[in-house]
């Protein structure tokens, strides 16, 4: 596994529980990581990326037994399509990490062992409401009354998830939470940025300010839960699920041998909100372990503003969508129309929109640029020996220097623009800027046509150079452009960038972040004018795919 150093860039998704086969909502979160961690290791950072799934617990454990598998048999299929969708999602994760996996088991264990041994662990009776599908027990404000649709019978139910809970009484293993409630505020308030965006941050401190917390349950009697990590020196109790899936931020840090641990941002659901922002703090807290650097909370994705659902049939699945049009118009779709404090909403047809888009603004203006009427080669081979204001000096024409050197600042800044949008998981707002840019860049050929700048034979020399010397620079700034803009859109499209980039001769080692500069890369567009019959990349679903 890849070695960890402190000042890493440690970014991680939520593991997912392996109940059924992944989701849009799996996609996304995996995708946002993924273009965050594409950025920061495109800016030269030491970086690492995990993912994985949470395999324990009762929901697993009656969702095998109902498909008639052991449990592990039925994780192992699970896990593998996760694996499968984060392959086909050109996620590059570092570790895929499984509550499953050996290492996993010693630093729960260890875990549990430090928490227990600062005296924040005891044992006592339980007695609540418990959701089976939450894995959670809920106090007596957080139920009502409800009636089941199948069988008409009324049962109880939480108010938020809406799901059905049982009353029951049994032995357990208790965490302290309730001596945290200050802790948490303390840090919380002298860390406005520790979660975000600030309306999850308010809902915590709310919840911390208006409710009392009560000690939490974490362990199961293992007559009822056979599925999951033994309660250290007590077989008779199975740890509680949650407290088990959290420390799988830790066990892929290396924990409990890692000398030196980097801080983890951690991006989730906001339906898990409360167990990552009150119940991990203070279970590292009790463990005096070093807090996540931040957390961020992303929404859900709905299909027509209304809850994805099988019965409805509004299922978007991120398989067959990657699969017709391309993992890039997916990846590009989620992140343009990704906001952290709100749910998206998906389109089939704003997809393919998009898709279209990103064909004309971009596709078209490579396809412009490497006409046969223009010579790249000997745009670039100016650019060599003089600068590329004192060759705009040449042309005399001031509003053509303004207009070609106004593309040349808003490009050159594009890096330093989108870098906070890019780190901070508002990647519809990058996005958004680098689509800015496009009609100025493609203006310069409705505005200057560079197509009539052909050297007549009666033109004078004078002339000749000049019409040459306006076409090289409109050319140049055209084509440079985008090749800055496609090494700066990678994290986000892969595959898009990497074939049009391909296509214009742009050597691989000069992909990279110090070539986001225009005129930083002057050895590309060899033998890349198109040439009758070619090909156009991107313009068919066979060539996407």
């Amino acid at each position: 596994m890849k070695q960890l150093s402190k000042l890493a860039v440690y970014t991680t998704t939520p593991i997912f529980y392996v109940k059924a086969k992944p989701h849009l909502g799996h996609f996304y979160s995996m995708t946002l990581a993924d273009v965050r961690n594409r950025w920061c290791s495109l800016n030269g950072r030491d970086t690492f990326f995990t993912t994985g799934t949470d395999e324990h617990g009762l929901k697993v454990q009656n969702a095998a037994a109902a498909a008639n598998k052991d449990p592990k048999s039925f994780c192992d299929d699970l896990a593998q399509q996760f694996k499968d969708l984060a392959k086909l999602g050109n996620i590059k994760y570092d570790r895929f990490i499984r509550t499953t996996d050996p290492d996993h088991y010693v630093a729960v264990n260890k875990f549990w062992k430090s928490v227990e041994a600062n005296n924040y662990i005891y044992k006592g009776l339980h007695s609540g409401w418990y959701s089976v599908s939450d894995e959670t027990f809920f106090t007596e404000s957080d139920i009502m009354e409800a009636v089941d649709e199948k069988s008409g019978k009324k049962i109880m139910v939480s108010k938020e998830t809406l799901n059905e809970v049982v009353h029951q009484s049994e032995d357990n293993y208790f965490f302290k939470l309730s001596e945290f409630q200050g802790k948490l505020l303390q840090l919380l308030e002298a860390n406005p940025e520790f979660i975000k965006p600030r309306k999850y941050y308010d809902f915590i401190i709310n919840e911390l300010k208006s409710r009392k917390l009560d000690d939490l349950s974490i362990s199961r009697s293992s007559s009822r839960l056979q599925w999951g990590i033994p309660v250290p020196n007590d077989d008779s109790q199975k740890i509680y699920v949650w407290f088990d899936a959290l420390v799988n931020y830790l066990t892929s840090e290396g924990y409990p041998l890692a000398k030196e641990m980097p801080q983890p941002t951690h991006l989730i659901g906001k339906d898990i909100i409360k167990f990552h922002c009150i119940f991990w703090p203070a279970f590292l807290m009790a463990a005096n372990i070093q807090l996540p650097k931040q957390i961020f909370v992303h929404g859900h994705w709905l299909m027509g503003g209304r809850k994805m659902s099988k019965s409805r049939g509004n299922v978007a699945d991120p398989v067959k969508i990657s699969n017709y049009y391309g993992t890039d118009a997916l990846r590009l779709f989620m992140m343009k129309y990704s906001v952290l404090d709100s749910d998206g909403d998906y389109n089939e047809e704003t997809l393919n929109n998009l898709r279209s888009e990103f064909i004309d603004k971009f596709c078209n203006l490579m396809i412009r640029s490497l006409s046969k009427n223009f010579s790249i080669q000997r745009a670039l081979q100016r650019l060599k020996s003089e600068k590329f204001s004192s060759l705009l000096d040449q042309v005399n024409d001031s509003e053509f220097k303004k207009y070609l050197l106004n593309i040349e600042k808003e490009v050159n800044n594009l890096k330093d623009d989108i870098d906070d949008d890019l780190t901070n998981f508002n990647m519809h707002k990058a996005v958004q800027k680098i689509f800015n840019l496009a009609p100025m860049i493609n203006g310069l050929f409705d505005k200057y046509e560079p197509w009539k700048l052909k050297v007549s034979t009666d033109d004078k020399p004078s002339v000749s150079n000049l019409k040459q010397l306006k076409q090289d620079l409109i050319i140049f700034t055209a084509l440079d452009s985008l090749r800055v803009i496609l090494i700066l859109l990678s994290p986000i499209t892969p595959d898009y960038s990497r074939i049009l980039l391909d296509r214009m001769k742009v050597d691989n080692s000069r992909r990279t972040i110090e070539y986001s500069i225009m005129g930083s890369d002057l050895k590309y567009g060899k033998d890349a004018v198109f040439k009758k019959g070619q090909p156009v990349p991107l313009t068919k679903l066979s060539i996407l795919q």
